[in-house]
């Protein structure tokens, strides 16, 4: 059976993906002004995929139109990012701490000092988004549901853009993972760990492109691929999701150790600290374990294409 779009050109295509991810945007504001839980991750994640959608598919849409569009909705999400980072860290103070039976006083340090920097966090977000840049960026983005700018690729078949960009995400990802030996981020240090961070950092976003373009294309309303898309797009989201939760294992680590440092200079009991630190470390090498399966998995599907 052919898929709904078999007979679309890109640009009708991907003026429906636009049109349903500006919905599910709007939709989730209300929950992230009011702080619900999950409220913000959830806001994040639509601006992500919406600005995932204006880079890979770029050509449907011409680059300078989508350059800025994307250039407003980075604004957000990094004032988003700034919250949603800190719910992590506050959580996983709480799950790692435990897990390692650091003490509640600890615990609690770290966490009230967390919390005093996201409430500060989201009332920042709460005042953008209640503010003339948001008035701004909602104006735009109605603009382009209504009439989106058209690039060179807006009249191609709808599937073959979407299957080569697809492709070339893909490709990148996989360029991407050459530059970083995983193995040995779990043991570097110094510069070497610094620079093996940022090409870790920069594989966990090109597989969050990889997840976000395949969802586009593979998902109701806007299903115009399948079958193996949707398999590149799960070993995307797999590439992303550990990465990115080695990632956010190594900062909580570099944080408490941090802290520890301000504890004992002030002649306080920096035990509790070192002994959450170094169980953080250990959460990071083992999801950095499942990375490396991960890309496997991403090159695997590739290469059955």
């Amino acid at each position: 059976m052919s898929h709904p779009w078999s007979s679309s050109t890109a640009g009708e295509l991907f003026a429906a993906v636009v049109a349903e991810h500006v919905r599910r945007t709007e939709q989730r504001v209300p929950a992230a002004l009011s702080d619900e839980p999950d409220g913000v991750h959830r806001l994040r994640t639509a601006v992500r995929r919406l600005r995932t959608v204006l880079t890979v598919y770029r050509p449907v849409f011409g680059k300078r139109e989508a350059d800025a569009l994307r250039d407003r909705l980075t604004v957000l999400g990094d004032l988003l990012g700034e919250v949603r980072d800190l719910e992590v860290r506050i959580a996983d103070v709480d799950a790692v701490g435990a897990g390692a039976r650091v003490s509640v006083e600890a615990r609690r340090h770290l966490v009230d000092d967390l919390t005093r920097r996201h409430d500060a966090a989201h009332r920042r977000l709460v005042e953008w988004l209640n503010g003339p840049e948001m008035a701004d960026l909602t104006a735009a983005l109605v603009r382009w549901v209504a009439d989106p700018p058209r690039g060179p690729k807006a009249d191609d078949p709808a599937r073959k853009v979407a299957r080569r960009r697809l492709d070339k995400a893909v490709a990148k990802a996989l360029r991407t993972a050459e530059d970083v030996d995983l193995e040995r981020l779990s043991t570097a240090s110094g510069d070497e760990l610094e620079d093996l961070s940022a090409a870790a950092h920069r594989l966990r976003k090109a597989g969050r492109r990889v997840s976000h373009a395949a969802r586009a294309v593979t998902r109701k309303p806007t299903r115009a691929l399948g079958g193996t898309a949707r398999e590149l797009g799960a070993a995307g989201q797999r590439v992303q999701s550990t990465l990115g939760d080695h990632r956010d294992a190594f900062q909580l680590a570099a944080h408490v150790t941090a802290v520890a440092d301000a504890v004992a200079d002030d002649g306080g009991d920096r035990g509790p600290y070192d002994r959450l630190a170094r169980a953080a470390a250990r959460r990071g090498a083992e999801h950095l374990d499942t990375a490396r399966e991960a890309v496997e998995r991403l090159r695997e599907v590739a290469s059955g294409r």
